[in-house]
Parts: structure tokens; C-alpha cells; sequence
């Protein structure tokens, strides 16, 4: 696995991390890097937040949750939000940044979602999005998406964001290795075929196999293949009202 700076988090967040290194832990350095620049005392709301893991990452800011009815986490602390991210119960204007990890890709419109975010964020607010580009099928039915940098682009610039910085958050090899690790459940146990100890030598033949992989990504120079992209956008001061943003669209 890459170098990631992983010190000075809780025992519970690492152990997060473990059960999916390649694809959670470079949300540290970019979160950590929200943060940053959110400075103490900034409200910031994360959509989708379920358990709310990075929670500790935002302990200097006003740090708000939001997760729909539906979900099947079960956070520590409830969340201050229960609603749709494509109808978020405040005032617009009223958010300095926004978190939204991994959920993108569960929302079958995303235009209205980031509609909604830029409405709550307020003038040169800020962004801090994570979607998939590789990973199998998971809180099915509800997975519509996955995205391309130009693709995650593309809908941010749509919805009025502005300098929009996309990146691949992993080599190409560690994708690889973390997809080997988790094969040993998307294969499906338990099982009635008498096939589970099978599966199971195969999971650890395949871990095995992801932690040779997943060395060599040190060659790797172009993260063609990433499991997540990151984007930082910012809601500019000057946003149309959304129906003016594409009034050359199509209805």
C-alpha cells in the first residue's frame, strides 16, 4: 500500500481503514486537507455521512450529519439530518464546505443533488467529493454510477461549481489488490453448495496474491486505474439560480 500518513488517529478509525485500506485510507490526507482549509470553527455538513468515521478528522469545526431515513447504518452519535441529499432542510447560503464520500454514486440524480449543494453552500464554499471508479456492485439496488474524471467533471461544472480539481486517489496495482482481497466476498458466503471452504482457502490464496500486487505499485506513474477519484469544487459567489444555469437544455 501507498505511504499514507495514517498517525495520530483513533484505534476505531484505523480499524476502519484495515477492512479496505487502498480505497479508505487516502481519504485521510484529503479530508485532513478539508479541514485544513475549512480552519476551526467552519460549518460543514457530510452527506451520506452513515457512521460518520472521518468524524474526528473535522473535531475544530461544526461538524453536521446528514443521512436519508433509509440508510442501514447505525452511527454512535444520531445524525443531525434525516432527509434526502436532494433536499437538505436548511437555509441556503448557510454551509462553509461539504463533505460527500462514497454516496455520489448511490443517487440516481446526481444534477439535482449537487443542485441542492451548491443552494446550501454558501459563496466560495467548498466541495470535498469522493466517488468510485472501480468497485463491484454493493448497497444494491441503490448503486446507479460509477465515474471518470471528465465524467465527475463534467456534472460538477453542470451544476455551477467552479475550479473543480479532480485526482485519482490510488495506484493502478493497489486497485487490483484491494479487488483480490475482497473477493472473498463477492464470490457469496455463506452458501448451501458446500463450496464455503473452498471459497474461503481462495479468499486467503487471493489476499495473498493482492499484498504481491499491491508492491509493485510503486512503478506505477499514471493511476489509470484508481478505485476512487477526489474532487475539491468551489460554489462560486456569482451562481444562477439552478433553472438558469442550463437554459439551453433540453427539458
Amino acid at each position: 500500500m501507498a505511504d499514507w500518513d495514517l498517525s495520530g488517529l483513533s484505534d476505531q478509525l484505523r480499524e476502519f481503514i484495515a477492512a479496505a485500506p487502498q480505497i479508505r485510507a487516502p481519504h485521510i490526507e484529503f479530508l485532513k486537507r478539508a479541514a485544513a482549509e475549512l480552519g476551526a470553527g467552519a460549518t460543514v455538513l457530510d452527506v451520506g455521512s452513515g457512521e460518520a468515521p472521518y468524524r474526528e478528522l473535522f473535531a475544530s469545526q461544526n461538524y453536521l450529519t446528514l443521512d436519508w431515513a433509509q440508510t442501514g447504518y447505525e452511527p454512535a452519535v444520531p445524525v443531525d439530518f434525516v432527509a434526502p441529499a436532494d433536499a437538505i432542510p436548511l437555509a441556503a447560503a448557510s454551509l462553509d464546505g461539504m463533505l460527500c464520500t462514497q454516496v455520489l454514486e448511490h443517487l440516481p440524480e446526481p444534477k439535482q443533488v449537487l443542485d441542492e449543494f451548491a443552494r446550501v453552500l454558501k459563496p466560495n464554499g467548498t466541495l470535498w467529493l469522493t466517488v468510485p471508479l472501480t468497485w463491484y456492485m454493493h448497497e444494491i439496488p441503490n448503486d446507479f454510477y460509477r465515474y471518470t474524471p471528465w465524467g465527475l467533471r463534467y456534472v460538477l461544472e453542470r451544476s455551477g461549481f467552479v475550479d473543480v480539481e479532480v485526482r485519482p486517489m490510488n495506484d493502478s496495482p493497489g486497485t487490483i489488490a484491494e479487488l483480490l482481497r475482497h473477493l472473498r466476498w463477492i464470490l457469496g458466503t455463506p452458501s448451501d453448495d458446500g463450496l464455503d471452504d473452498r471459497r474461503d482457502a481462495t479468499g486467503d490464496l487471493l489476499a495473498r496474491l493482492g499484498e504481491m500486487v499491491e508492491s509493485v505499485g510503486y512503478m506505477d506513474r499514471l493511476w489509470l486505474l484508481p478505485l476512487s477519484l477526489s474532487a475539491r469544487a468551489v460554489r462560486p459567489t456569482d451562481l444562477p439560480r439552478p433553472s438558469e444555469l442550463h437554459s439551453g437544455d433540453h427539458p
